[in-house]
């Protein structure tokens, strides 16, 4: 089993109603529903990450693709 550590945060009183609310309608413990809620936001940041690494990745790959096309048209063709 991993080892747990305390996560604490202030929030106001509505935050803590809403969330209480929320958390029983999902049949779910406050400290459930919290660690989903960041766990989600915690993948939903790393998704958007690599979409825009995979873009800067790709816009690399485009730049030395047109870079070695331009190679091919030097007359040395066989």
């Amino acid at each position: 089993m991993e080892t747990q550590a305390l996560f604490s945060f202030r929030v106001t009183k509505p935050f803590v109603d809403e969330t209480t609310q929320s958390a029983k309608l999902a049949g779910l413990s406050r400290s459930e529903y919290a660690r989903r809620a960041i766990e989600e936001m915690n993948h939903r940041v790393m998704r958007e990450r690599i979409a825009v690494l995979s873009g800067q990745l790709s816009a690399q790959s485009l730049a030395v693709n047109e870079a070695l096309d331009d190679t091919t048209e030097d007359g040395l063709h066989a």
